[in-house]
């Protein structure tokens, strides 16, 4: 039997424990100027992760298999780029860095890759781990090469995050995985990757094997944003580690399912983050078959961009949200007053190396609509730029965004802007 009603879903959902999520975040105010939790002061955030993989992720399959599901993956590319660009909504695409190849070829002792490091163990199949590479190229072994599918992601309307899926598809458990393995994974990625002109932020971990262990070398390669499963929490805030690398709770993986529209549970799960002011997280394979994609995927974006238009949610790529977030965490205001003006003093040590410049979303507690807002970079003090922003009356907040970088903002007020006090402090 399919359940069709939405409180009934929800109330199993619930009593499951898939609808656990984190209490309520503390704002950041400095003195009535707010550091949103998410970009332009959107209510939750949502990632959407794809694991590009062609053939790799599936060695251990049949050699028939194995190879339908590339074929299958390349064919559905193209139609998940259209439902995306329809939607303006952009996904990280988690990619296996051998992928970025144009070809490879065997060496004189007959194996491929004999510069890369082997895994110290690997149960799934019997002979070397690089067995199943063909050492040809992309026209003669598509399942097995695809910078034309990278070149296309890059060439779309949307700008979509290309990050990272190991060279090889290796299992970062332990047992399985060594320091030197993953370093040269890792590198190995970002060799393949600097033609394309792009270098790896993001992370997901192979099978969903998390390898917490390697947190420290993955930000030290420049990972700053790991995918992260826990079925004890689905719907929560990106979580900093000591090493610096945000991890983003998964929500849920793509698929259908014969006992209800997984439409219905989607929207659950994301009006249950509105509400909560948290992050939903969906992620899927390209190489599922079409149905997946029509009669769940497409829905589902749709309904994200439609909640975004709303500004309810933000969505964002996996290392958009965790360099928010670093940098929201890090920003320090000074407000003061002068007349018609307001300024504002921001420091925000960021790493721009590893997190680049973000924008931040800011609100300031006012009685009206400023006449102009305009910024000043540290790096361009004699440039300021005047930003656009929006005033509610009802909240009596007006917002706008600052890039990280950002030194001072410079706020003018109409004559006779109204001053009152909030917790017995001045408004600006």
């Amino acid at each position: 039997m399919r359940v069709k009603s939405r409180l009934l879903l929800t109330a199993i959902w619930r009593a499951s424990g898939q609808l656990r999520r984190q209490l309520a975040e503390a704002p950041r105010d400095f003195d009535g100027v707010y550091v949103t939790p998410y970009r332009n002061g959107a209510r939750s955030a949502a990632c959407i992760s794809a694991d590009f993989e062609l053939c790799w992720a599936w060695r251990e399959k049949p050699s028939t298999e194995c190879e339908r599901r590339g074929q299958v993956e390349r064919a559905n590319v193209p139609f998940i780029l259209d439902i995306l660009e329809q939607a303006e909504i952009p996904i990280t695409w988690a990619t296996v860095g051998h992928m970025f190849l144009e070809n490879c070829r065997q060496s004189p002792g007959g194996t491929a890759h004999p510069e890369m490091p082997r895994p110290p163990r690997n149960d799934r199949w019997a002979g070397d781990w690089y067995f199943h590479d063909p050492c040809l190229d992309a026209k003669t072994a598509p399942g097995w090469y695809a910078p034309d599918l990278i070149r296309m992601i890059q060439a779309s309307k949307v700008h979509h995050e290309i990050g990272t899926h190991s060279f090889s598809h290796i299992d970062f458990a332990e047992g399985t995985s060594t320091a030197d393995l993953v370093r040269c994974e890792i590198e190995a990625c970002i060799r393949a990757m600097e033609p394309f002109g792009v270098r790896p932020r993001s992370l997901v971990f192979c099978f969903n094997h998390m390898g917490y262990q390697h947190l420290d070398l993955l930000y030290q390669l420049g990972i700053i944003a790991v995918r992260h499963r826990d079925d004890r929490l689905r719907l929560a805030y990106p979580e900093k580690t000591p090493s610096g690398v945000y991890k983003l709770y998964e929500s849920m993986n793509l698929r259908l399912s014969k006992r209800y529209s997984y439409l219905a549970k989607a929207k659950v799960f994301v009006d249950e983050a509105i509400r909560r002011g948290t992050a939903y997280h969906l992620w899927f394979h390209p190489s599922d078959e079409r149905r997946v994609f029509e009669d769940a995927f497409a829905p589902i974006v749709q309904y994200l961009a439609a909640k975004q238009r709303e500004n309810a949610v933000w969505v964002a790529t996996m290392t958009e949200l965790a360099a928010y977030r670093e940098a929201r965490e890090r920003m320090r205001i000074r407000a003061t007053r002068n007349g018609q003006t307001s300024t504002l003093r921001l420091e925000c040590p960021i790493d721009r190396e590893r997190f680049g410049d973000p924008e931040v979303t800011l609100c300031v507690l006012s009685s009206q609509t400023p006449l102009s807002i305009t910024a000043t970079a540290s790096n361009r003090p004699d440039q300021p730029a005047t930003l656009s922003f929006r005033f509610d009356a009802g909240s009596g907040l007006t917002t706008f965004n600052v890039r990280s970088s950002t030194s001072d903002v410079e706020i003018t007020w109409p004559d006779g802007h109204a001053t009152g006090t909030r917790r017995g402090r001045e408004r600006l």
